[in-house]
């Protein structure tokens, strides 16, 4: 057995962890079944060269050095933790191999990262995992990387994937000096030690600046009152989510060609992300039938990237959220299209995602006992989070094996048992299922339903694009159903858009198959 090895690179200064950073540490120290973990699943052509493999994870923490930190509490119960460098950092613990019998099937890996990702990280130690996994049908391997939420979030997670991937199968992987700079965290380092002096400027202002404190901390309530009303107001309880634990996860992928994925949208006149929350919508609805469920609708949290476009790489959590209703119980894919078409304009023309955002920050000087009364708030109300962030176009190498697909992974938190994360890279648009298995012991199924709801819009689109297509009628119909679904928001006869798009989807696919 080698003995580990401990690095004793220069150590970078403390800085402060952000608010929103803080927000998911926080959380999980107040209720310890809160695990906000996220992943990726990295499928590889081939098993990465060892040494080139250490070498890419090696450059990947000298461009984000926040992986080599740990976090540190102020030693007050005021102010926010710091991030701190380890100075036993040990990469052999971080970076790990595991070789699966030969021949593993997608099943067996699934089931081993399931339980990676089911265990909380060590808190002692800088809040990141990786497992090279060797042994799998075909030749292929795997690595399996899981980080702590406070870190990143998953747009985030793009720039990290860019600084340890390469751009060709025998690329030369260069580590940065240090005086390179470094990815922007977004964190100004103070001073003096990061700790001493989060908590004495917390403390001295509350001294200094009583009013302007009691200000702040009269708009944290009415931000929080805010958003218990906002909870309040959500569909009812979800029968799965009362079977929560929050203590173990069951892992399952989908994927489609991410060009097909746009020609559908396209047809459809409508976004990428409408489409993706229509199927998992009613993947959901399958679901609840096959488990004897009734509910017309759950509440889906839909996070959105806030990041500024001059600084579209700066890590950390720059993260907003809302809302939507998914009406599960409506079969006809058109028609719950709209509805969530309508959601997702009218919170696009909202500030509601900054809000959110802002809220974060708001909730981390609450006490434990705040953060735990939200939780039980949350639980059962908000059914499942669903993510899409855009991936790399184009295809990359690690350590001398094709990435062929990246699965992310997204946290299941305050008793929520389903999170969806669809993200695209190169053709591939890969999605990654993480269930609390106490609630839903089948994710499979989800996948399997995912499929069907894919196809199901496919069927109901009218036939646009046929080939061979002569027939000025037939000309006429595509014209009209385009026409229509790009058609505004308000009728200047005052119909409902949402009829009219239906109506006119509907209406294209029966002329057609008439003419």
């Amino acid at each position: 057995m080698t003995s580990p090895r401990r690095s004793r690179a220069p150590m970078h200064p403390d800085t402060p962890m952000q608010p929103t950073d803080a927000f998911f540490w926080y959380a999980e120290a107040a209720a310890p079944q809160v695990r906000p973990l996220v992943a990726g699943l990295f499928m590889l052509d081939r098993a990465p060269d060892g040494q080139r493999m250490r070498r890419s994870i090696q450059r990947l923490i000298a461009e984000l050095p926040r992986l080599r930190q740990r976090v540190v509490d102020p030693p007050l119960p005021v102010g926010l933790p710091h991030w701190a460098a380890d100075p036993d950092f040990d990469l052999d613990y971080h970076l790990r191999h595991v070789v699966l019998p030969h021949g593993a099937t997608q099943h067996q890996l699934l089931e081993l990262i399931s339980a990676i990702f089911a265990t909380p990280l060590d808190h002692m130690r800088p809040l990141w995992e990786g497992c090279v996994i060797d042994g799998i049908e075909g030749g292929r391997a795997a690595l399996f990387l899981k980080l702590h939420h406070s870190l990143m979030d998953g747009a985030g997670a793009m720039t990290l994937f860019d600084a340890m991937t390469q751009a060709g199968r025998d690329d030369p992987i260069r580590i940065p000096r240090s005086r390179r700079r470094p990815h922007r965290f977004e964190s100004p380092s103070p001073p003096v030690p990061g700790v001493l002096w989060s908590a004495a400027g917390a403390v001295g202002r509350a001294v200094l600046h009583p009013v302007a404190t009691a200000q702040d901390l009269q708009r944290t309530v009415g931000k929080v009152r805010a958003m218990i009303a906002d909870f309040n107001a959500l569909p009812g309880t979800d029968p799965l989510a009362a079977r929560c634990t929050g203590i173990g996860r069951r892992l399952d992928t989908v994927t489609f060609s991410l060009t097909h994925m746009q020609r559908i949208k396209s047809a459809l006149g409508v976004s990428l992300n409408d489409l993706v929350l229509t199927a998992v919508a009613g993947a959901i609805g399958r679901y609840h039938k096959l488990h004897h469920i009734r509910l017309a609708e759950v509440s889906s949290v839909v996070p959105k990237d806030l990041r500024r476009e001059r600084d579209p790489r700066t890590v950390g959590n720059h993260v907003g959220a809302f809302h939507v209703r998914l009406p599960v119980g409506e079969r006809d894919p058109l028609r719950r299209l709209e509805r969530i078409r309508s959601q997702t304009t009218a919170a696009k023309g909202s500030r509601q995602a900054v809000a959110y955002g802002a809220l974060l920050q708001a909730v981390t000087v609450m006490p434990a006992a705040a953060f735990r009364a939200i939780a039980n708030l949350v639980t059962g109300r908000m059914h499942l989070i669903c993510s899409n962030v855009p991936g790399p176009p184009v295809y990359r190498f690690l350590a001398g094996a094709k990435i062929e697909a990246v699965y992310p992974f997204a946290p299941v938190l305050f008793g929520i048992p389903l999170s969806m994360a669809f993200v695209s890279y190169g053709d591939v648009y890969a999605v990654g299922i993480d269930v609390d298995p106490a609630a839903i012991p089948d994710p499979e199924r989800l996948g399997e339903y995912l499929r069907e709801e894919v196809a199901s819009i496919e069927s109901h689109l009218p036939k646009l694009a046929a080939p061979q297509v002569r027939s000025r009628q037939r000309h006429r119909t595509r014209l009209s159903a385009v026409t229509l679904v790009a058609t505004p928001a308000v009728s200047p006869r005052g119909e409902e858009p949402s009829d009219r798009l239906v109506e006119s989807l509907h209406s294209g696919r029966s002329e057609s198959r008439a003419s």
